[in-house]
């Protein structure tokens, strides 16, 4: 979170009111969304379930 400048308050953010989630797993989970005044374009929150956060990711993009 640190190297990608990304608070603790824009993963609660993430986690309380996601743009969308993409399940992984029976527990895994990678949750996005779109930040009002940050540059990158989604930004990715990877966490078993909604307390555990394994990695944050920048400049995310969702294939189809």
């Amino acid at each position: 979170m640190f190297a990608r400048s990304i608070s603790t308050e824009i993963v609660r953010q993430i986690l309380k009111y996601p743009d969308g989630i993409i399940r992984k797993s029976h527990d895994k989970q990678i949750v996005f969304k779109k930040i009002d005044g940050r540059i990158d374009n989604l930004i990715a929150v990877v966490a078993v379930g909604r307390t555990e956060v394994l990695t944050v990711v920048n400049y995310f993009e969702v294939k189809l």
